[in-house]
């Protein structure tokens, strides 16, 4: 029988249904669903603590399962709430809510390197974007405000590149906003691809807003360096995955899948840049330690 509360079943149902946030703040959204649900807990004695801190973790987890930062980020929590064991239900209070706020402050700090590495790689012209991360938004701001043209895609289903175009008109520099379909048609104006992530594999797999892969794949065959803009909190150590149907829609005879993520493969991908340094998709492997510690500590 479960013991999670209403409010924070509540809480997750709402993380699972998010399909605007990127991945960097759902994770933390999490992070801090799980620390809050700590004043619902029930439990008595450090196993029973932890015990409940995984089921909450798991169905969190399990609510947005393409996007591995989400995983991460309660992992976290739980592998801090487990290594206090030892010392008793206040020390593994005090050990989650601190990993959870640590993972909450992270975000800034981790955005602005990115940028900073993002501004010594990628070139000064035209930059061509896909959907929306905060991290890839605030990279664009930084170029835009040095003169590098920006094209952005529609990006459908849910069209965010619409607001993302809006948002950097706003800030009087050149933009062009398009529909995905003429991607091809624009490629040769860009000097670089930046895209960001809702999770990379530790072979450099990406697995981003679907419409990624075949704008990989169009920057490929005209030559022009795919970049990826995401934090390390994003690694899965696990093997990729396919594109994720969230649900689909059918109508007499007609079936329409939707489909909001899909898997860029590592071959397509130039460089991931991270707040840890630009790494070749080769190079990822040792980022999924973390990773690996988190899932151990989730699921045991």
């Amino acid at each position: 029988m479960t013991t999670i509360s209403p409010r924070i079943f509540q809480a997750i149902e709402t993380i699972g249904q998010d399909r605007t946030h990127g991945a960097g703040w759902l994770a933390r959204d999490a992070a801090n669903v799980l620390t809050h649900s700590l004043e619902d807990c029930p439990a008595q004695t450090p196993a029973e603590l932890l015990s409940y801190l995984r089921e909450v973790a798991t169905a969190l987890a399990q609510a947005q399962p393409s996007m591995a930062a989400v995983t991460n980020a309660v992992g976290a929590v739980v592998l801090a709430a487990s290594k206090k064991a030892p010392s008793g239900l206040s020390a593994m209070r005090r050990a989650a809510s601190a990993q959870g706020r640590q993972i909450f402050d992270s975000w800034g700090k981790a955005s602005r390197r990115i940028v900073r590495q993002a501004e010594r790689t990628l070139p000064s012209g035209t930059i061509m974007t896909h959907s929306y991360s905060a991290t890839t938004f605030a990279t664009l701001e930084r170029l835009a405000s040095r003169g590098s043209p920006i094209i952005v895609t529609e990006s459908a289903p849910l069209n965010e590149g619409r607001t993302v175009a809006r948002l950097l008109a706003r800030l009087d520099v050149p933009v062009t906003l398009i529909a995905d379909a003429q991607a091809a048609a624009f490629m040769p104006e860009a000097e670089a691809v930046l895209v960001g992530a809702d999770t990379f594999f530790a072979n450099g797999a990406v697995v981003n807003k679907v419409g990624t892969c075949a704008l990989a794949l169009l920057a490929r065959n005209a030559h022009i360096p795919f970049y990826v803009a995401t934090e390390t909190l994003k690694v899965a150590p696990g093997r990729p995955e396919t594109a994720q149907r969230a649900s689909e829609e059918k109508q007499t005879g007609l079936a329409i899948p939707a489909v909001y993520f899909d898997l860029t493969p590592p071959r397509l991908v130039t460089a991931l840049i991270t707040e840890e340094g630009v790494f070749a998709p080769r190079e990822i492997r040792p980022l999924a330690t973390r990773a690996r510690q988190y899932r151990k500590a989730l699921f045991p």
